[in-house]
């Protein structure tokens, strides 16, 4: 059996595990925590070698690499020479447009199949039946509409759909699932390959691709992975439902990581969490999409991390 490439997600993570390496031998905690993590999927192995590869390639490359890369390099910026091992952030500054392409490369093919797309800003999109599809930031959708039926494909991110009433079914694939309009108003996000969705009106059903059939009314979510149910069906605000099209970002207990990596899908220039104690700290939150810097600083006060703003735009929290 084949393994399919990393996500850009598990690209990233490799590479802050390549680095904490990279900075000396590892705590006895922290190396049993890379054992798991490796061992947790089997693309976070093949993420692991192609991010230690890449990364040992560079520090072999040297000086010569950095140069190439001039708009980020720090001797641009009057810096002193540093010891390798203490240079890491700058380092990784230097890199990070290399990096960038590194990670999203396994996905380059997959969003040249898409027809609709959103770079760092949710988009709205008025579809050929009629229908209002609202993109959240980093999200791509395939769309195949004809005489049968409105067929929709989700490759990255999140979306959500007010779905025009008409003959022709309207279904959201997603990781080998199925959502089906009944006609409804409701959202289809991705995380991986885990499949959530949210109905803000009326209803639909989800196939999460192992045969069994959920109705979902409005109110109501449930989310799968891998073809398997995850946890019975929530309850939700219906009017709650996907804040982003509404210009907000909610964080809801979630790891100071996770809630900097949501928050970063709206700004262009790379956001990175090394680590420290506060990375796995538990924040909430409700900020503006349209301030993601002021959103960031706020997550990682409330963490204890320190914000280092690299040239480029670049961000390092550690």
């Amino acid at each position: 059996m084949t393994t399919s490439e990393p996500s850009p997600r598990q690209a990233r993570q490799a590479l802050r595990w390549v680095i904490r390496c990279s900075a000396g031998p590892l705590p006895e905690r922290q190396q049993r925590a890379l054992q798991r993590w490796l061992r947790a999927d089997p693309r976070h192995a093949l993420a692991w070698r192609q991010q230690q590869a890449f990364w040992q390639g560079l520090d072999a490359a040297g000086p010569d690499v950095l140069a190439a890369l001039p708009e980020l390099t720090a001797d641009r910026q009057g810096l002193r020479p540093v010891a390798p091992r203490r240079r890491l952030p700058w380092l990784l500054a230097s890199a990070a447009a290399v990096v960038l392409m590194v990670a999203a490369a396994p996905q380059a093919l997959l969003l040249a199949r898409s027809d609709l797309r959103s770079s760092d800003a949710p988009r709205v999109v008025q579809l050929d039946d009629g229908s209002t599809a609202v993109l959240d930031a980093g999200t791509a959708l395939a769309v195949e509409f004809d005489g049968q039926q409105r067929h929709l494909r989700l490759l990255r991110g999140q979306a959500w759909f007010q779905v025009a009433h008409e003959a022709r079914p309207f279904q959201v694939e997603a990781v080998g699932g199925l959502v089906r309009d009944i006609g409804t108003a409701f959202s289809v996000s991705m995380l991986d390959t885990t499949v959530t969705t949210q109905v803000s009106e009326g209803v639909v059903e989800v196939r999460p691709g192992d045969g069994s059939v959920q109705r979902l009314h409005a109110g109501q979510s449930r989310a799968f992975r891998d073809g398997r149910w995850l946890q019975p069906v929530r309850l939700e605000d219906p009017e709650a439902v996907a804040p982003w099209r509404r210009g907000e970002v909610v964080i809801d207990d979630q790891s100071a990581t996770q809630a900097i990596a949501d928050l970063a899908r709206y700004r262009r220039a790379p956001v990175w969490v090394l680590g420290g104690q506060g990375a796995s700290v538990r924040v909430s939150g409700l900020f503006h999409l349209q301030q993601p810097e002021t959103a960031i600083d706020a997550v990682a006060a409330q963490a204890g991390l320190r914000v280092q703003r690299l040239p480029g735009g670049a961000l390092v929290l550690w």
